[in-house]
């Protein structure tokens, strides 16, 4: 299926695949490819057939950044549309933050500014060693604003505000050892076959726990310890109490494959 000119959904499995469809163009980042990428994350994200979701760059970049005609046209205008102009971005941004299923980046070509943030808002990186990560606004007299929330919890404090305060790139390799990119294939092609590894992975765990999961970690990791601690506790409980636990302890000692169920099967249960 399609989602417009700039954006393009696929499915491969259980995994949902978007791309961004502007190769020659090196797939930038305008207002209307961020409302794009939300409402397919969006779409995807209420599918029960679709597991886990992965979003790529057609041709030699994965996305290289935000629109600068669009950005060089705000000098023009006023400081209310300059305000609202990454509205779609941030909507992007704080969507990953409660997304119900695993999201995989597949970097192969540059992702460079908002695309280093596209990426960075994910939850696995998967990149070839044609990848290379940067944010060059400070080159044009921006600096990378939005994506600090995300790649701050995602990289080393200092090497993150070095290539910040730079605008220097890091290679596939440096990122990996970082511990921002999770795995390096050798070519586009092995990158594929990792992202269908990865969803095959995400296909045979729970998709109550990694629901649920997901949002805890996000709440529990931006606690004092303290708290965390007080609040796991309390977050147990919809885990300890649900089928998805049931079934996967009995298909344990059963030596079986769980057969876990989805917000679907739940609601042909109560209807």
């Amino acid at each position: 299926m399609s989602s417009g000119e700039k954006i393009l959904v696929t499915r491969r499995g259980s995994l949902g695949l978007v791309t961004l469809n502007r190769a020659k163009e090196r797939n930038p980042l305008d207002q209307e490819t961020a409302a794009g990428l939300r409402d397919a994350f969006l779409g995807l994200f209420a599918d029960p057939q679709v597991r886990s979701v992965a979003v790529t760059g057609d041709g030699d970049a994965f996305c290289a950044g935000g629109d600068l005609r669009q950005m060089r046209e705000l000098a023009e205008g006023d400081v209310e549309d300059a305000y609202l102009w990454p509205g779609a971005i941030v909507d992007l941004h704080r969507l990953m933050l409660e997304a119900p299923k695993p999201v995989i980046a597949a970097v192969h070509g540059p992702a460079y500014a908002g695309g280093m943030g596209l990426a960075g808002m994910c939850d696995v990186i998967l990149a070839t060693p044609k990848a290379r990560f940067a944010m060059p606004e400070v080159k044009i007299g921006l600096f990378p604003m939005i994506i600090v929330a995300h790649l701050a919890r995602s990289l080393p404090r200092k090497r993150l505000l070095e290539m910040m305060l730079t605008g220097e790139s890091i290679d596939a390799d440096e990122a990996h050892r970082l511990g921002f990119v999770s795995k390096v294939y050798p070519d586009h092609d092995g990158l594929m076959e990792g992202l269908d590894a990865y969803a095959a992975k995400f296909e045979a765990v729970s998709p109550a726990a990694v629901r649920l999961g997901r949002r805890a970690f996000t709440l529990l990791s931006d606690m004092p310890a303290g708290q965390a601690l007080d609040a796991a506790q309390f977050l147990n409980l919809p885990f300890f109490l649900g089928g998805d636990l049931r079934e996967g302890t009995q298909a344990f000692f059963d030596r079986r494959p769980p057969r876990w169920t989805t917000p679907d099967d739940e609601l042909e249960k109560t209807s």
